[in-house]
């Protein structure tokens, strides 16, 4: 057996033994047997504790198909050495299955790291990029029923209409008093913002914008309509007594089938397959009552992505103001001197104009030609005076080399000081796969120029073309 699918084995096994938050004496007897059975060796084992639970899946799926039932039969054997299988386990064995079954690609798996989240109550939450108004109107007129459904299984059915609808049925004052409380230096303008968001948010922006850009998923920028299911966490340990644990969230994408209530439908076959793998119901009737803010679970989620990240309605926009000498991320103005911004700005400039891609690093092992080293001087140079009273001296560009490296690496520190670290990647300087160049990730429709005769897009400045 290859190396990647024993760790793929070691990851799945892991996760099962962990669901239940409970580690039993059969458990680990049978851990240490599949460990033995497979020949997984201790530095294996600790490899698997940092791949997704996704990728595992997909190197299972590529196995034969006698291979793939032999691992799933021991993963069943292994939910019920207890005699039980609990909510997380019969997710989990449900996923494989689904996963492994899938000729058609209905099913999705995704693992998204996520830097402070742990176990959060299930939910099952529709989703779509672009809205379906046949869709919407079918779970408009079922909504009772199947949010009914799902709440005997203690599933949350997450539909962002009814809960911006919920928000927007409670008393204004006493909702906007809440985001006080919450944002205590909140400007008036800037509550009213908040208030409109909780209030007027769409399923598609959220799909998009929350799910696409927080869990760094291309999955849902295009998504047809689905059902995502969180269907648990993987455990990343610390790497370093420095860092914290950290947890892979693992979500199951449904595509809805093109065919009258179809969401209706889908969930009813989710539910009895559900069934069959859980040992103990959880029959559960909601309780019903007038609209009240929740701050718990999915509900806190939702609040603290809506006031964090979107309370100034900037996304992942980058506005560099030439004049003013100052930037803004996410319409948070992170101070820089005039060479960290100057030297974030030429790293842009090599990112987005350029066929490199990046800013190409020097040095023994990436030998820069005479030519390319004339052109990173004559560009560092210029777009240095952009940002200074009085112009500096050309110089030799291989002399900026070691200031520009101690730069990076302080404009990385207040980038981090200033936007949440579920967001940051889209900021900072990092280094390509190969090592061979710094570039930065975001998109170049998201970066802005601010000049005297206006705002426009980074890549259409016209200085650039004389570079």
């Amino acid at each position: 057996m290859r190396h990647h699918q024993k760790i793929a084995i070691a990851r799945l096994i892991s996760d099962l033994i962990k669901s239940d938050d409970v580690i039993c004496r059969e458990e680990i007897t049978l851990y240490n047997q599949i460990v033995s059975s497979f020949d997984i060796s201790q530095d294996e084992l600790y490899e698997a504790q940092f791949i997704p639970q996704a990728e595992a899946v997909a190197y299972i799926k590529k196995m034969t198909p006698s291979e793939q039932k032999k691992i799933y039969s021991i993963l069943q054997k292994a939910a019920y050495s207890d005699n039980s299988c609990v909510a997380r386990e019969a997710l989990l064995l449900l996923t494989l299955s689904l996963m492994l079954n899938d000729n058609e690609g209905k099913y999705h798996l995704l693992s998204s790291l996520m830097k402070g989240w742990q176990n959060i109550e299930k939910y099952v939450m529709y989703i779509e990029s672009d809205y379906m108004p046949a869709i919407n109107e079918e779970i408009q007129q079922q909504y009772e029923t199947i949010s009914n459904l799902l709440h005997l299984w203690k599933f949350e059915f997450i539909y962002f209409p009814k809960i911006a609808q919920s928000l927007c049925e409670m008393d204004r004052d006493y909702l906007c008093d809440i985001i006080r409380y919450m944002n205590p230096r909140i400007s008036a303008d800037m509550l009213n913002t908040l208030y409109d968001r909780l209030t007027k948010f769409t399923t598609e922006s959220f799909t998009r914008d929350y799910l696409g850009n927080s869990s760094h998923q291309n999955h849902f920028y295009d998504i047809e309509p689905s059902l995502l299911i969180n269907v648990g966490t993987s455990h990343v340990p610390a790497s370093t007594p420095a860092s914290q644990d950290t947890y892979f969230i693992n979500f199951l994408t449904i595509r809805l089938d093109d065919e009258p209530n179809c969401v209706l439908n889908e969930v009813r076959r989710f539910l009895d397959q559900y069934e069959t793998f859980i040992t103990e119901p959880e029959y559960h009737r909601p309780k019903r009552g007038k609209p009240l803010f929740h701050y718990h679970g999915f509900y806190k989620q939702l609040f603290d992505f809506l006031a964090r990240h979107h309370t100034n309605g900037e996304e992942n926009k980058i506005l560099i103001d030439i004049p003013a000498r100052r930037i803004w991320m996410r319409g948070i103005e992170v101070q820089m001197s005039a060479t960290q911004l100057a030297t974030y700005v030429f790293i842009l400039h090599q990112t987005l104009c350029t066929h490199h891609c990046g800013l190409v690093k020097a040095g023994q092992h990436h030998p820069l030609s005479d030519k390319e080293v004339q052109r990173l001087g004559r560009t560092y140079h210029t777009i240095c005076n952009l940002f200074r009273d009085t112009p500096i001296a050309e110089r030799s560009y291989l002399e900026d080399i070691q200031n520009i490296r101690g730069y990076i690496a302080r404009i990385r520190t207040l980038i981090m000081h200033h936007i949440d670290e579920q967001d940051v990647n889209f900021y900072l300087p990092i280094d390509s796969k190969d090592k061979s160049m710094y570039h930065i990730t975001i998109d170049s429709s998201k970066v802005f120029l601010k000049t005297v005769t206006g705002e426009q897009l980074f890549t259409d400045y016209a200085l650039w073309k004389q570079l």
